[in-house]
């Protein structure tokens, strides 16, 4: 499947419009959707986070 990036608003930290976003999927709130686009500065940052996470996860002593 190719996603394909679109001039649009950032849904995500920085919030701009008239950027270059890709679709990352949809907001499901109070039974009701919508689609959630980020700009590539924006989607390194969740990325990295997301890095942090697992690697925090990884790093915590086994139960």
């Amino acid at each position: 499947m190719t996603r394909e990036w679109t001039l649009g608003e950032c849904w995500l930290y920085c919030e701009r419009d008239g950027v270059l976003v890709l679709w990352v999927g949809p907001l499901q709130e109070d039974g009701q959707t919508a689609p959630i686009f980020a700009c590539a500065d924006c989607l390194n940052r969740l990325r990295a986070k997301a890095h942090r996470y697992h690697a925090a996860k990884d790093a915590a002593p086994a139960w």
